[in-house]
């Protein structure tokens, strides 16, 4: 064999060694690469993934939120609807006099007064006139039901437009009593 076929062929196997390390060098690159972004997929997944429960829990939570306000929306509806019953009701209860003997029991006199400010009192305040035109109730004193009418009459007699709607018997009322506020000493 001749030298130069020797020389030749080492080249060439030095060559063909070169070659394939270089294509080694670039498998190596392509895998490191390939499992680069396999690992980002995979972090982009559980990135997506969290997300999407994230959206899920905020999904829950509005829907749960929406309920409660519907629900409390519904509460104050009925609250106000109360408040506004309430309002048109006018729970007072005027004393009628204060003096009660063991014997008597409670009577609560309903008397209303159609046209109060015409023929009674024309400089009354709106509320006033309101009052009377719904009626007034009245806690009264008495033996019986007639006996608590005659008092009512005597003050609120039917000549002047008063009309007694309702005589009925009341068990004691609780009563409270507001303190008067006492000045504070010098």
């Amino acid at each position: 064999m001749s030298i130069e076929l020797i020389v030749a062929l080492s080249i060439a196997a030095g060559a063909l060694v070169m070659g394939l390390f270089r294509a080694y060098q670039s498998v190596l690159d392509a895998q490191g690469r390939v499992a680069k972004l396999v690992k980002a997929k995979t972090t982009q997944i559980d990135r997506i993934r969290k997300a999407g429960r994230n959206s899920l829990n905020l999904k829950r939570s509005i829907r749960d939120a929406k309920r409660r306000r519907d629900g409390a929306e519904l509460e104050v509806e009925e609250a106000a609807s109360k408040l506004q019953t309430a309002d048109e009701v006018d729970h007072r209860l005027f004393v009628f006099d204060d003096r009660k003997t063991k014997a008597d029991f409670n009577w609560v006199a309903t008397v209303s007064h159609a046209s109060f400010a015409q023929s009674v009192s024309p400089n009354a305040l709106p509320d006033t006139i309101a009052s009377w035109a719904k009626g007034r109730r009245f806690l009264v004193f008495a033996l019986d039901d007639q006996k608590a009418r005659d008092k009512i009459a005597s003050r609120y007699p039917e000549r002047l437009g008063f009309r007694i709607a309702a005589v009925e018997a009341q068990p004691d009322p609780k009563v409270v009593v507001a303190k008067a506020a006492t000045p504070a000493a010098p």
